[in-house]
């Protein structure tokens, strides 16, 4: 379920509000005043440990623990007589906390409901867990480390703060990127100068996410989650509406909360990997996870679908292979069957797609430009329906929206309460079709209009920017 966070979650420090503002107005000059890594680096430490205690004092502590684990499961990985039994007992141990947190009361609501459907009466009550901000991504990161050590791609880090530092990294602490750790770690052994070009990137990136969160997704939040709070009381346009606007806010929201988190990266020196490519040009829905949310679909290729077996083998088992990641990427997202049917769903579309593409009619259509379109739309088609179970309160709102959608071309078109058409289309046709469309034709070159454009990008966000908390949707992951 997509929803309102619980109240604690509101103390987070996101980066569409004042208190990351004054955070990143502090830390920032004195990081970059310091004379050199051997200061700044322990700087960021506490500064990664401040940020995610702000929300929460108590889960510093368990942030310190995965980094423990971490530190002395890779030294005992690298030097001790058993490496693969150490790997198993620490990636064991941070699933088993990634578990404990997240799917306890799944399970038992699970098993609780699967007994009393069996005449039994279960006396087992829900614990009261808070799901910590951002567990799912420091926790795939940390095993990310692990493997890689063991595998022997990646070296033991053997400062406990640089390794603090990797897997605390507050820009991308609390929703990714994830970050491979060959990607991130020699870049702490690299010494950083202040680069104006990298600098001004950064702001750059950050200004444009910080346009996307405030201006379009915050703004399509209020019109989308009142008619998926009561799907049934709203008409099949306004309904659709709904599934268009998350099409986008989803779209907005993580995009524009990748590009903050790399930006603010950029500011310090440091570099994060791209995390979207315009999905919504994708053509196919192996092209889409090749553009959305890239670091997570990575992470479950090198981690999970290829050591299930990957393409090799009978075509049954690659199809095999790609439910099962798909399947467990959706139950990564959240402590719901909605989000497992999300999963589910991809993993069916994709295995569809590898089949298709093994067959002569895909071969002799490919390049064609009428089948491109229809290649085009079908995808966007299976996109934007599968984003209904993901958002949907239950699976009996899920099927009240796919009703409702069926009814549209048998009844009036009319809305049950104004629906913000523009914006839920506008942007959208802008970032994938202008944006998307221009790659690197589009260059500015005079600094004086890119300052100009960037301000005014971030004052109009801030203008948008609500006064309360809100969220963004991939916290609660």
């Amino acid at each position: 379920m997509v929803g309102p966070r619980p109240d604690l979650s509101a103390r987070a420090v996101i980066f569409t509000t004042l208190p990351f503002l004054v955070f990143l107005g502090l830390v920032l000059p004195l990081y970059w005043l310091l004379p050199s890594d051997r200061w700044r680096l322990p700087l960021l430490f506490v500064a990664n440990f401040v940020f995610y205690g702000w929300w929460d004092w108590r889960f510093t502590g368990l942030l310190l623990l995965v980094v423990a684990v971490c530190f002395f499961g890779a030294h005992g990985i690298a030097k001790g007589r058993n490496p693969k039994r150490i790997l198993y007992l620490c990636c064991g141990l941070q699933l088993a906390l990634l578990g404990y947190f997240k799917y306890a009361n799944f399970f038992m609501d699970s098993a609780r409901r699967a007994a009393a459907s069996l005449g039994l009466e279960p006396t087992w009550t829900a614990l009261h867990i808070i799901l910590p901000v951002g567990i799912s991504f420091y926790i795939f990161q940390a095993i990310s480390y692990l493997v890689s050590v063991y595998r022997g791609t990646v070296t033991r880090e053997g400062s406990f703060v640089k390794l603090g530092v990797y897997l605390g990294f507050f820009p991308h602490l609390v929703a990714g990127p994830i970050i491979h750790a060959g990607t991130f770690l020699p870049q702490l052994e690299t010494k950083r100068r202040f680069d104006s070009t990298v600098f001004m990137e950064g702001w750059r990136k950050f200004a444009i996410g910080f346009f996307y969160k405030s201006v379009f997704a915050d703004n399509l939040a209020g019109p989308v989650d009142a008619i998926f709070a009561n799907p049934s009381a709203h008409t099949p346009l306004s309904v659709f509406g709904g599934c268009l606007g998350f099409y986008g806010q989803i779209y907005f929201d993580f995009a524009g909360y990748s590009l903050m988190a790399i930006g603010v990266a950029n500011l310090f020196g440091y570099f994060l990997p791209d995390n979207f490519n315009h999905p919504y040009r994708a053509s196919s829905v192996v092209e889409f996870w090749r553009r959305w949310h890239i670091s997570l679909s990575t992470w479950l290729r090198d981690y999970l679908y290829i050591p299930l077996g990957g393409n090799r083998g009978p075509k049954w088992m690659t199809y095999r292979n790609l439910f099962i990641t798909m399947f467990l990427g959706g139950l990564w997202h959240g402590a719901n069957w909605n989000f497992v049917l999300w999963g589910s769903l991809h993993g069916l579309a994709l295995s569809v797609n590898h089949a298709w593409n093994g067959t002569a009619a895909a071969a002799r259509l490919a390049g064609h430009r009428g089948f491109l379109v229809v290649a085009f739309l079908a995808t966007q088609a299976v996109v934007f329906l599968c984003w209904i179970p993901f958002r949907s309160q239950s699976f009996a709102d899920t099927g009240i929206i796919l009703s409702k959608l069926a009814e549209l071309t048998s009844t009036v078109w009319q809305a049950s309460q104004p629906f913000p058409w523009l914006l839920a289309i506008i942007p959208l046709l802008a970032d994938t079709w202008v944006v998307g469309g221009a790659g690197q034709r589009w260059a500015v070159r005079s600094n004086a209009l890119l300052y100009t454009v960037l301000a005014a990008a971030f004052l109009i966000g801030l203008l948008f920017m609500h006064i309360g908390f809100a969220p963004f949707i991939y916290f609660q992951f």
